[in-house]
């Protein structure tokens, strides 16, 4: 669900990303162009549209941008040795 949440934030960063032109996106997802222009300001798509959208911008470089956005996000995050883990779980 994070990751989920963080996409959706994260979808003007990857369509800029992207190189598609929002007219171009706006078209091939059946929405007119001011929309797309005002989802994407307020971040406000559908499951639906970022499938779509995700369908014709998806490459490996914005594949590793937005690794690169979870890796930062994730260096917040608190860490524990793998040793910590194995004793909760009660392995040896």
């Amino acid at each position: 669900m994070e990751s989920y949440i963080e996409l959706k934030k994260n979808m003007a960063n990857l369509i800029n990303k992207s190189g598609y032109k929002n007219s171009f996106l706006a078209e091939q997802i059946g929405i007119p162009a001011p929309t797309f222009s005002v989802k994407k300001q307020r971040g406000n798509w559908t499951e639906s549209e970022i499938k779509q959208i995700l369908a014709i911008i998806e490459n490996e470089k914005l594949e590793d941008y937005f690794m690169v956005e979870l890796m930062e996000a994730a260096k917040e995050e608190p860490t524990f040795p793998i040793s910590q883990l194995k004793a909760e779980m009660g392995w040896k």
